[in-house]
């Protein structure tokens, strides 16, 4: 009763939310065999420690933010004598930060008042920075090996960090991104990359990034090296409240409704306008039935911890450039998300449907409904863990299904405890494989890793790390985990697109 309380109470502030904001016009609109990759059920291994002839600098943009710190304390597990320099705007959360790091992997640490540095730990230390400022980041990164960039969102940006990247003739560059505009901007300076030196893959954290490449491997699976191709493409993500990413995590989710959908659609490339943020039904994290029983390790916990969970369309790069990679697909591609509790997916529903998309393209309008939703978000979760078993926490799972034009499906499921930690893992390990790789240029993670020898070498890296809760490999299944109302939205975008 309570719960159904709760709900009704945060849908009410959402609707009586979205029509003020209606009546506002003050803002601006502006080909190894499936087993290979399959590991003991009883445990994801903890990834060692990486020797080292010397030792690696690293610079990480949002660095003071939840995932920046992440992959700074990856760095420093796998690799303890990394020299990182976290670069943010914020003075005290760049001390903060330091702090924080240091703390999670304490070597005598004491915090110097200013911020700069540690007083006898020079591994970790803080500059004060805008990004935006080509001359100051080119400063920043002097001396470097790889500059990390996980200071977003990306929507509307400047590749500005990949360019000083290039000029500097660092060696690695990583970034988090997901536009296509950005990636394709970025892309576009592969040439002089390559002329540099430098090594640098795009949009590589969890979902886009791993989820890429565990889409190739499916892919590559359900082919066998027939002739037949690629039929359909299915990316399903799911985060239990804000997966420990901070709030800009809200924003970022907030500007994407007003993004089109790019998604493969009868084996043509389209982009729905009107798709975005569309209910979708339900998807099974996990590996149903008798595929499940020798699936990798983690199915049956994945299961009971996330089991069948509500997604909605958001446009991750993925429906788009994993099928492109592939040289086209026949059939359709799809990019979805969801979290936990099930309320949130409701309120995020009702918003699409009243809210027009150029409003969710104003950044006023997005922020302002992230900074207004924050209280909301944490007071809901707070009443929902008194009165309901549902896990809010920052659990993460993706699961993707890949069709084959001969009609067998193939599954992968990864679920980790932590989606924060997922993301930074991640992003630390395709910096570390550029560096001990490398191969000049600019790539998205589902090019980098597409030959089959590289490919296996990144998925053992990225589902080892510590929090992995699952890795089921690629699993033939009857059908893929296709949400029920998947046909119905497309169908309402279709509509909405005529009108």
């Amino acid at each position: 009763m309570m719960i159904a309380v709760a709900r009704q109470v945060a849908l009410l502030l959402t609707a009586l939310l979205a029509a003020h904001l209606l009546r506002c016009d003050a803002l601006s609109i502006d080909r190894p065999s499936p087993s290979s990759l399959r590991m003991s059920a009883a445990s994801a291994p903890v990834s060692s420690t990486l020797p080292s002839s010397s030792r690696r600098s690293f610079v990480i943009l949002g660095g003071t933010g939840r995932i920046g710190t992440a992959v700074a304390s990856h760095l420093l597990l796998r690799a303890p004598e990394s020299k990182i320099v976290l670069a943010g705007r914020d003075e005290k959360r760049g001390r903060d930060a330091v702090g924080e790091v240091l703390g999670e992997h304490p070597k005598s640490f004491t915090a110097k008042s200013d911020g700069e540095s540690s007083s006898d730990d020079d591994r970790v230390s803080f500059v004060q920075l805008d990004w935006r400022d080509e001359e100051a980041l080119a400063k920043a990164v002097e001396g470097a090996d790889c500059l990390i960039h996980t200071a977003g969102p990306y929507l509307g940006e400047e590749p500005i960090p990949l360019s000083v990247a290039i000029r500097s003739r660092l060696k690695a560059y990583v970034d988090v991104s997901d536009p296509l505009d950005f990636l394709d901007e970025s892309l576009s300076m592969s040439d002089c990359a390559a002329s540099a030196g430098l090594s640098a893959v795009l949009a590589a954290g969890a979902f886009p990034g791993m989820s890429n490449v565990l889409s190739v491997e499916a892919a590559k699976t359900v082919t066998g090296g027939r002739k037949e191709g690629v039929r359909d493409m299915r990316f399903n993500y799911f985060t239990a409240g804000l997966g420990g990413s901070g709030d800009v995590n809200l924003y970022i989710t907030n500007l994407g409704f007003g993004e089109p959908m790019a998604q493969f659609d009868k084996g043509s490339l389209r982009f729905f306008e009107a798709l975005s943020g569309l209910l979708l039904g339900k998807v099974s994290f996990f590996i149903e039935g008798d595929a499940g029983k020798d699936a990798g390790f983690g199915n049956e916990e994945a299961m009971s911890k996330i089991g069948r969970q509500t997604v909605f369309s958001w446009p991750f790069p993925e429906a788009a450039t994993v099928p492109r990679s592939l040289g086209g697909i026949s059939g359709d591609s799809s990019a979805a998300m969801g979290t936990a509790p099930d309320v949130w997916n409701g309120m995020l529903g009702i918003l699409v449907s009243l809210v027009p998309r150029p409003l969710w393209r104003s950044s006023s309008f997005s922020q302002f409904l992230a900074d207004f939703s924050q209280p909301l978000v944490k007071a809901t979760d707070v009443l929902l863990r008194l009165v309901s078993s549902d896990d809010v926490g920052e659990t993460h799972a993706m699961r993707i299904d890949v069709t084959g034009e001969c009609g067998t499906t193939v599954a992968v499921v990864q679920a980790h405890e932590s989606f924060r930690r997922c993301v930074g893992q991640s992003c630390a390990e395709f910096a570390m494989d550029m560096l001990e790789n490398p191969s000049p240029g600019v790539q998205l993670t589902e090019e980098r890793y597409f030959n089959d020898d590289a490919r296996r070498r990144i998925i053992q890296r990225l589902t080892s790390t510590p929090g992995t809760m699952a890795f089921t490999g690629p699993v033939e299944v009857n059908a893929p985990s296709t949400p029920s109302k998947m046909e119905d939205a497309i169908a309402a975008a279709n509509r909405a697109e005529t009108k």
